[in-house]
């Protein structure tokens, strides 16, 4: 990883290309949100993953995706009970995922729900130094929470697609200093709205070619999360402008 690049991970640099984020890890070939995932990122020359964060009914901050497993809920079982029901090697500890990474790729710690937000936060910071991590939440109040208890954690409001509405209140709320728009966003017109406001975007899930390539070349893109982080990688440093519907606007 370049650290020079990890100074303001959450804004652009003049003419550097994107953060390229892993999404759940680089996991074409090893589980995702697994400890090989993360491995398999850094090997690739990522320059960042994305994490999902969950705490199971035992107190364990894990790494999973779903809320569910099955019909049974993630913060209703046992960590053990967790993994007996996802593939070998899937929702290792919060911990051990951070130590993986650390010193190798910034991390995008998305806190899923409320309820552990002190506790999540004592684990990143115990691990990883501000400007090695960003804190991404769908939910105003839990990026609000971490801007109160470590003031300079880089934080950033998930938009989804059902999402989008109301989103300068929800900024405001949130205290956020960057927009993490799901892809199909940028053709509604989100990356010029970022871009009056001086806020970049880390924009998830992109994996379309011609997309990352369009993103890649985007000045309001700071990071591009994506589930193909080879063909990222290459788009990023080949990327040159494509025309996209938020371009034309």
């Amino acid at each position: 990883m370049d650290h020079a690049r990890s100074a303001d991970a959450a804004r652009r640099e003049d003419g550097a290309p994107p953060l390229i984020v892993a999404h759940r890890g680089a996991w074409h070939e090893a589980p995702q949100n697994s400890l090989e995932a993360v491995r398999h990122a850094a090997v690739l020359g990522c320059d960042a993953i994305e994490i999902d964060v969950r705490r199971t009914a035992d107190g364990r901050l894990v790494v999973v995706h779903d809320a569910r497993i099955g019909w049974r809920q993630v913060r209703r079982m046992d960590h053990r009970q967790v993994q007996d029901r996802l593939r070998v090697g899937q929702a290792p500890l919060l911990a051990d995922v951070l130590d993986q990474a650390a010193g190798r790729l910034l991390v995008d710690v998305e806190l899923k729900e409320d309820g552990y937000v002190e506790e999540a936060m004592a684990v990143v910071t115990a691990r990883l130094p501000p400007d090695q991590y960003v804190v991404t939440s769908f939910l105003p109040r839990v990026l609000a929470t971490v801007k109160a208890h470590q003031p300079a954690t880089r934080t950033g409001l998930l938009l989804g697609p059902r999402s989008a509405r109301q989103i300068a209140r929800r900024l405001r709320e949130s205290g956020a200093g960057f927009l993490a728009p799901h892809v199909s966003l940028t053709h509604a017109g989100i990356l010029r709205w970022a871009a009056q406001r001086d806020l970049a975007c880390w924009v998830w899930t992109v994996n379309d070619p011609r997309t990352l390539r369009a993103l890649s070349a985007h000045p309001s893109v700071a990071a591009l999360i994506t589930d193909a982080p080879a063909a990222a990688i290459t788009a990023a440093v080949s990327s040159h402008p494509v025309d996209l519907a938020d371009s034309r606007e």
